[in-house]
């Protein structure tokens, strides 16, 4: 992807949703994308499909090479203010927003192609989990420490992975559990994606996701959040999915 060299600016650690959500987000997106955006994206990734790319984001990080997307997976909104852009920390509004338009041109080659849409499905579910739009003091969660049914976390591993891992579904059988009962009706109404709506709703969850009394989690807190959580989940496949459709029309 040396292409994207020009895009480049250093950056800090911080973790998505676990693999299994984001192979929820994509498994979703897959079941919503239009006949035309279907049949381009595979046509680009082959035998892949949404749900398989959808970690490569992070999976790529622990290469040197790709060291500098760091900060491509999250946001900050400070307390009391709106999104005032990345100098408050964090590229991913910037960087999904860059690739978009990438992809809706015909200058990136069939790889860098492949990797810029790969980044797109990932980043879309990184802001969809509410602790990737940061509130500037605790690295999304990261310094939260917390207990998880007695074992020694924080509380951003407990909404990237612990809560959903927890559900003990397989990311297509939660994908179709999400979805059930929606109507044609419901779908047309989540198949419109608008970056800064969704990035301020995962900022308006900080209330009740740091409502964590004591810091000692278990069933309460999974009975709190579980809806919050799926929330986020299915919004983030239907928005992919429209922001796809929207490039691959």
């Amino acid at each position: 992807m040396r292409h994207l060299s020009i895009f480049i600016l250093m950056a800090t650690l911080v973790l998505g949703w676990g693999k299994t959500g984001h192979r929820v987000i994509g498994k979703i997106a897959e079941e919503n994308l239009s006949p035309v955006a279907q049949e381009q994206i595979t046509a680009l990734l082959g035998h892949a499909d949404l749900a398989r790319i959808s970690n490569w984001a992070d999976d790529i990080k622990s290469d040197p090479k790709w060291d500098h997307t760091h900060d491509w997976h999250y946001c900050t909104i400070h307390e009391g203010m709106e999104y005032s852009g990345p100098d408050s920390g964090g590229y991913a509004v910037q960087k999904i927003t860059e690739f978009i338009k990438l992809l809706e041109t015909d200058i990136l080659s069939i790889d860098d192609q492949k990797n810029v849409l790969a980044f797109v499905v990932h980043i879309v579910g990184d802001l969809h989990q509410p602790l990737h739009v940061g509130n500037g003091t605790d690295r999304g969660g990261n310094d939260v420490k917390v207990t998880w049914f007695r074992g020694e976390t924080n509380l951003h591993s407990v909404w990237d992975s612990k809560m959903i891992d927890g559900m003990q579904y397989s990311y297509t059988e939660y994908a179709q559990q999400l979805q059930l009962g929606l109507t044609d009706a419901d779908k047309a109404i989540l198949l419109n994606a608008d970056i800064m709506n969704f990035v301020n709703n995962s900022r308006s969850a900080h209330e009740q996701v740091y409502d964590i009394g004591e810091g000692n989690l278990y069933y309460p807190y999974i009975y709190k959040n579980r809806e919050l959580m799926e929330d986020r989940l299915l919004k983030g496949g239907y928005h992919l999915a429209a922001i796809l459709n929207e490039i691959y029309k």
